[in-house]
């Protein structure tokens, strides 16, 4: 049994066709995910501000009680 593949024009056609379909998609779908790895930053970095400043917040009613006897001890030695 022989088979025997030519190369119509409507074959080469729909080659074409279907390779820059394919292009296209793909670019799509680079878009895509470029867009979505672009806006997580913004979320980390709220989220990242959100939490510095609970930290901050934090450290300083910690340390409140050394600050005031450091402001007392400078207050004396003047």
């Amino acid at each position: 049994m022989e088979y025997r593949f030519s190369l119509t024009p409507r074959l080469i056609a729909l080659a074409i066709f279907s390779g820059v379909a394919l292009l296209v998609l793909l670019f799509a779908l680079g878009y895509e995910v470029g867009k979505s790895m672009a806006e997580r930053p913004a979320i980390i970095d709220r989220k990242s501000q959100q939490v510095m400043g609970k930290i901050s917040n934090d450290a300083a009613a910690a340390a409140a009680p050394v600050t005031e006897r450091v402001k007392a001890v400078q207050k004396a030695a003047q």
